[in-house]
């Protein structure tokens, strides 16, 4: 997608790239191998952008969330019959708690691409509950 919009932003001279990640891309979890290194890839694309983007004050960020509540997740958690086990484990790791809401996660979208954080670029935003810290 940024390869396709980048040309856009360029000739406005401004712009916004938003990428999605993931906690585990900067943890490793067993069994997660193939995603986890996917996610560690958006992270460093999402540098690598920012790096290459950054003179036409196009600004670059990603977000990696943890637990996220949502119908997706929860349908793929159901299946694999660990919906329970998984919350129980996310919670018990977590500094809040709980597990997060999808209007987080938005939140934090609208902030990045917002005018409220004209210098921020090539960053990684964790929305984990202070998972990654337990």
């Amino acid at each position: 997608m940024a390869k396709y919009i980048a040309p856009i932003m360029k000739k406005q001279n401004s712009g916004s790239i938003i990428n999605m990640a993931s906690v585990v891309g900067s943890v490793a979890i067993s069994n997660t191998v193939i995603y986890s290194s996917t996610k560690s890839a958006i992270i460093q694309l999402t540098r690598e952008l920012a790096l290459g983007l950054g003179s036409f004050n196009i600004r670059v960020n990603s977000i990696s969330p943890g637990r996220i509540e949502s119908p997706l997740g929860d349908e793929q958690a159901n299946m694999l019959g660990l919906a329970r086990i998984f919350d129980d484990v996310f919670i018990e790791a977590s500094c809040l708690k709980r597990v997060g809401q999808a209007e987080e996660v938005a939140n934090t979208v609208v902030f990045l691409a917002s005018d409220l954080c004209p210098f921020m670029t090539g960053a990684d935003l964790v929305i984990d509950g202070g998972t990654m810290i337990m």
